[in-house]
């Protein structure tokens, strides 16, 4: 383990694979897998291989009207080309324009009850008619195809940028066959806790964060707006003062007080605009979170650039937490471990398998331009990297966190920092931060986070009127929010907006 670097910064996106992001990305090395020469397509109907088939094709929109299944039932369907698998055997990656076919028409694969599935209805037409009332677009018509489709260098420009000029990871894979929360919580305990989906809760597993305190390492969590780590609540009972906004990243980063592991969490579409978590389902009607995603990378490396003494000891690490539904040629073959012994009662999956590839870059002054590693990541990767490095002497957090291979201990580092260290100076990516929406439209993971929101609210308010801060509080959801997760629909100045507002303000104000 390189004890030079002294800093690790982790961004974690959403929702996009590696073909998608990075498949056509013209690299100087022969050892990318670049899908001009390997020629991937996706059969149209997985029980018959031998008719219509789709190539993929750099021709990838920022904007795309319907949000991809990325239930853990409809991922089994993209890698296995069937549905009800338990994922036994090799994934033929055969079932992408099915699933996503089956999404335009009828929704997500992931069971529901019959409220649910009217409540489902009723959001759909509460948002069609508030679109009408408003006069604001509509989604555009989504077609199955699109789900091949994969963005040209042109279009990605700063990650592109950054994975010539540093390190590309060309096989990190997310965790979970399944959503966003157990994705990210594989980055931060190791484990999903048994869940597949989006379970909303709080959790008690305990996180890399606090393996670095037992070490008495520093650590700090830096978000725009509603951050899903509020789920691990042994972060926040006894207070708040390592949750900070991104004025105090960048802050932090030109005074060179960086913490030993600094998490960045982006914005998921709260308060102006549509965030920058690149999110697909933030960038149904227009492409603006997917431009400021690639902006927040871009002012986060030139932040580093700035001070080059500080970047000289620092990793930065961007991924993503899962592929979203969009196509991925490789398959997830590598055998893994259950990290808890605990299997997802809902599914009966057993956690031996990870879920799809996601881009993933690292970059330091210490990493060669043009590196291509090629070594098997997932998002326990994260935690192992950061404890092994920080906190070697603590616990590992669990089975896969203690098997998973740790960035730095792959990674190839110079004998001496580079001093050839270009600032990304494309004028045309902007912030894309949008106008003030006139009623903020969610997707599921918004809405799951506006909920964790009202809880984490609720959990605080207890503690200060009790004077004390219980372990683990219960998850008591929070009627002021609950008609904006009901209907789907954020509306602004409504008390469930000044309610996630005062829970942001209240992790982000600075004492």
């Amino acid at each position: 383990m390189d004890e030079r670097i002294e800093h690790v910064i982790v961004l974690m996106m959403e929702n996009r694979s590696f073909d998608h992001l990075l498949g056509y990305l013209d690299h100087p090395s022969s050892r990318f897998p670049n899908l001009d020469r390997i020629k991937p397509s996706c059969p149209v109907d997985p029980d018959h291989p031998e008719g219509r088939r789709v190539n993929t094709a750099p021709a990838a929109s920022y904007v795309l009207g319907t949000d991809p299944d990325h239930s853990h039932q409809a991922v089994m369907l993209q890698m296995f080309g069937r549905e009800g698998t338990l994922g036994v055997g090799e994934p033929g990656m055969t079932g992408f324009i099915k699933s996503y076919a089956r999404q335009i028409a009828h929704g997500t694969l992931r069971p529901q009850s019959w409220w649910e599935r009217i409540g489902s209805a009723l959001i759909k037409l509460f948002k069609r008619v508030w679109s009408w009332l408003t006069r604001s677009p509509g989604p555009i018509l989504a077609t199955a195809d699109e789900i091949m489709r994969c963005f040209p260098e042109s279009e990605v420009p700063v990650l592109a940028f950054l994975a010539k000029q540093y390190a590309v990871l060309v096989n990190w894979f997310a965790s979970v066959p399944g959503e966003t929360w157990p994705n990210r919580q594989y980055a931060h305990a190791g484990t999903s806790h048994g869940t597949t989906n989006i379970e909303i809760g709080f959790y008690t597993d305990d996180t890399v964060f606090q393996r670095l305190s037992e070490a008495g390492q520093s650590w700090d969590i830096y978000h725009d707006g509603v951050a899903h780590v509020w789920v691990y609540p042994k972060l926040w009972l006894s207070g708040v003062e390592r949750f900070h906004d991104m004025d105090r990243f960048f802050a932090d980063v030109e005074r060179g007080t960086l913490p030993a592991y600094a998490f960045i969490e982006p914005n998921h579409g709260f308060g102006r605009g549509e965030g920058n978590s690149q999110h697909p389902g933030n960038n149904t009607i227009k492409g603006d979170s997917f431009l400021a995603g690639e902006a927040l990378m871009a002012r986060v490396y030139n932040a580093l650039v700035a001070n080059p003494a500080l970047f000289a000891r620092t990793l930065l690490l961007i991924t993503y937490d899962e592929h979203g539904g969009f196509f991925d040629h490789v398959p997830p073959d590598h055998e893994v471990s259950n990290p808890d012994g605990i299997d997802d009662p809902a599914t009966g999956f057993d956690f031996r398998r990870t879920g799809v590839r996601v881009p993933a870059v690292a970059v330091s002054p210490l990493i060669a331009a043009g590196t291509v590693d090629d070594t098997f990541y997932d998002h326990a990767s994260i935690a192992a990297t950061v404890r092994r490095r920080f906190a070697p002497a603590t616990a590992t957090l669990g089975r896969r966190e203690a098997e998973a291979t740790g960035v730095l201990d792959h990674v190839a580092l110079l004998p001496e920092p580079r001093t050839d260290l270009p600032p990304f100076r494309r004028a045309e990516v902007t912030s894309a931060a949008g106008e003030a929406a006139t009623g903020r439209r969610l997707n599921d993971l918004q809405a799951s986070l506006v909920e964790l929101a009202g809880a984490v609210r609720v959990a605080r308010e207890r503690v200060v009127m009790e004077a004390v801060a219980p372990e683990v509080p219960a998850f008591i959801p929070d009627p002021t929010v609950q008609e904006a997760v009901a209907t789907g629909v954020l509306l602004p100045g409504s008390p469930a907006e000044q309610a996630v507002n005062e829970v942001v303000d209240d992790f982000t104000r600075e004492d």
